[in-house]
């Protein structure tokens, strides 16, 4: 079950929502590829095809863009196998991403390291919104 995380910097103020995880419907392939860009679809087709089914992980995750200075949340597929995932670009401007979340389970890690791409300041703070399947 995915979730939509409130993004919000404690100093700057400015709030992001996000969805995060995965649902019932990317247990379907098609639905996997749609989630990228036209430019990426090509790309995660190819991942898919050399994975048995469902030898592969899919999920969004957030990531920080530093060309439009948002928090996003950015689909990401990969095989078991496979330690990187392939991460889509940024659902706003479509440019690359940095300072990928890894995992859910490496969120608050994550949440100290990353600065705002607003102000700079390191005082994000996730807030739980709902649900998503």
């Amino acid at each position: 079950m995915g979730r939509i995380l409130s993004v919000r910097c404690g100093n700057c103020k400015k709030t992001w929502h996000c969805i995060t995880g995965n649902g019932l419907a990317y247990a379907d392939r098609a639905n996997i590829v749609a989630a990228f860009s036209e430019k990426e679809k090509g790309k995660v087709e190819e991942l898919l095809a050399a994975s048995e089914i469902p030898a592969y992980d899919f999920r969004y995750g957030l990531a920080v863009c530093t060309h439009c200075h948002n928090v996003v949340g950015v689909p990401m597929v990969g095989l078991f196998a496979d330690d990187v995932p392939y991460v889509g670009a940024c659902s706003v401007c479509g440019k690359k991403l940095s300072h990928i979340c890894p995992d859910e389970e490496d969120m608050d890690a994550w949440m100290e390291k990353t600065a705002c791409p607003l102000c700079k300041s390191r005082k994000l703070e996730i807030e739980e919104s709902t649900y998503w399947d």
